[in-house]
C-alpha cells in the first residue's frame, strides 16, 4: 500500500521515446503506398479515429458535469455551516451537514471511477490507431515532437488526481464531523440514526461501484429479438 502510494506521487518511468535525429529519418518513416479508401483496413482506420474524439469529448463533459456537483455539494456545506441552527447550542438538525459531506463524497469517488473508465476505452482507441495507422497514413500519430525533454503533463491523469483530491478531502471532512457531533457515550435516544443509515447507504453503493453494478465486463452476451409486427395482415 505504501509502495502505491509512493508510485502514486512520483513515478520515475522511461518514456520510451525513440529519438529521430533528422527530416530525412522522419520522411523515411512515411515511405510505401498506402492502402485504398475502401479497404475495411482504411475504414476500420477512420472509425478508431472517431470513437476516440468521440471518447475525449464524452471525457470533458463527464468533468463538467462532476464539477457542478462539488461546486455545489461545497457550496450547500458552507451554508449549513455558517448557519445560526447548526451554530446554536446544541447544533439543530446536524446530521444535514453529514448528507452533504456523504453526497459529495460519493459524486467524487464517481468521478474518479468513471476518469478511469473514460480513460480506458480512450487508450483503447488509440491502441487501435497504433495498430491501423503504419498502412493509412504511415506512422503519424506515434512520431511524437518532443522539445528539450522527453516527457510532458498528462491533461486526463491531472484531472483524475484532482478528482482524488476532492474523495480525500470529503473524507476528512467525515471525520471532522464525526468528531464534532458523534459520541459513543449516552442513551439509545443518543444514537444517530440518520448518520448510520446515510454511512451504509454510502458503503452498499461504494461496493456496488468496484464490485457488482459499477463495474463493466466483456462477457459473451446472448440476445434475442422479436418482431414488433409493423405491417398488419389484412383480412
Amino acid at each position: 500500500m505504501i509502495k502505491k502510494l509512493f508510485k502514486f506521487a512520483y513515478d520515475n518511468k522511461n518514456s520510451g521515446l525513440d529519438k529521430i535525429n533528422s527530416v530525412e529519418d522522419f520522411q523515411k518513416r512515411f515511405d510505401g503506398e498506402s492502402i485504398k479508401s475502401e479497404t475495411k483496413l482504411h475504414k476500420a482506420y477512420e472509425k478508431a479515429w472517431d470513437a476516440r474524439k468521440f471518447e475525449i469529448d464524452n471525457y470533458w463533459k463527464r468533468t463538467t458535469y462532476f464539477w457542478a456537483f462539488q461546486i455545489t455539494s461545497f457550496t450547500a456545506y458552507l451554508a449549513v455551516l455558517n448557519s445560526d441552527s447548526y451554530n446554536s447550542t446544541p447544533p439543530k438538525n446536524p446530521e444535514i451537514l453529514y448528507c452533504i459531506i456523504s453526497f459529495g463524497f460519493i459524486t467524487s469517488l464517481s468521478w474518479v471511477l468513471i476518469n478511469i473508465g473514460s480513460k480506458f476505452w480512450q487508450r483503447h482507441w488509440e491502441k487501435q490507431i497504433d495498430m491501423l495507422e503504419d498502412q493509412v497514413t504511415g506512422p503519424l500519430y506515434k512520431t511524437i515532437y518532443a522539445y528539450k525533454t522527453t516527457k510532458t503533463f498528462s491533461v486526463s491523469k491531472i484531472n483524475e488526481m484532482i478528482s482524488r483530491f476532492f474523495t480525500v478531502i470529503w473524507t476528512v471532512l467525515g471525520i471532522k464531523y464525526g468528531f464534532d457531533n458523534l459520541t459513543f457515550a449516552g442513551t439509545y435516544k443518543d444514537i444517530a440514526y440518520v448518520e448510520i443509515i446515510v454511512t451504509l447507504v454510502i458503503l452498499y453503493f461504494v461496493l456496488a461501484m468496484f464490485r457488482g453494478h459499477g463495474r463493466g465486463n466483456f462477457a459473451k452476451a446472448k440476445f434475442e429479438y422479436y418482431d414488433r409486427g409493423v405491417f398488419e395482415d389484412q383480412p
